[in-house]
């Protein structure tokens, strides 16, 4: 018949189940798979890195004295530490620690930071005296000097202990002193 439309019917049986959309399935996978990444980040950041950090903190050499000042309440960090090193004979030295100075290596555009944390050994007493109470210059030296250091100068042995050296050479210079015995690197973190 020329004009009629073709129907088409299709048949449909009652009681077959309509078949699952796959890609629902693969995405709630992947959402479970991320998650459970992301729990056990923090988990490990919480085991493991966080008792790791506070344990560098914590180390310290068996016979050693502290002496610090009584803990002031202010939006200051931590107080640096004068510690009185064992005694070697003839004469005793004392240890002065900076912490916690964070820089954005030379070259780097700001994608990369040092943490690092220095321990200055000091010939006297009134050295550390001189040493805490000219904290904010010798922080400055310090971190004008790490900050002029590019990444391949930082993970350079050789390069570390020219660092060391121009290190001891400014503060002594800035303290006017050459009672400064020893530069040392208590805590080196680049990221």
């Amino acid at each position: 018949m020329p004009g009629d439309d073709e129907k088409t019917t299709v048949e449909v049986k009652e009681g077959t189940p309509a078949e699952p959309r796959k890609g629902g399935n693969k995405l709630l996978l992947m959402g479970g798979i991320g998650l459970g990444v992301v729990v056990l980040g923090v988990v490990v950041a919480l085991l493991v890195v966080k008792p790791m950090m506070s344990s560098s903190e914590e180390a310290g050499s068996s016979g050693e004295t502290t002496v610090t000042t009584a803990p002031e309440k202010s939006k200051e960090a931590e107080k640096p530490k004068v510690k009185k090193a064992k005694s070697t004979g003839k004469s005793e030295s004392f240890v002065y620690a900076i912490k916690d100075i964070v820089i954005n290596p030379a070259g780097t555009g700001g994608s990369r930071f040092l943490s690092v944390s220095f321990g200055f050994e000091l010939a006297s007493s009134q050295l550390a005296a001189e040493f805490e109470r000219r904290e904010l210059l010798v922080r400055d030296a310090l971190i004008t000097i790490m900050s002029s250091k590019t990444i391949a100068q930082l993970t350079d042995a050789k390069q570390k202990e020219i660092t060391r050296y121009q290190i001891k050479k400014r503060l002594s210079q800035i303290l006017n002193t050459e009672e400064l015995t020893a530069v040392y690197y208590t805590d080196f973190v680049l990221q």
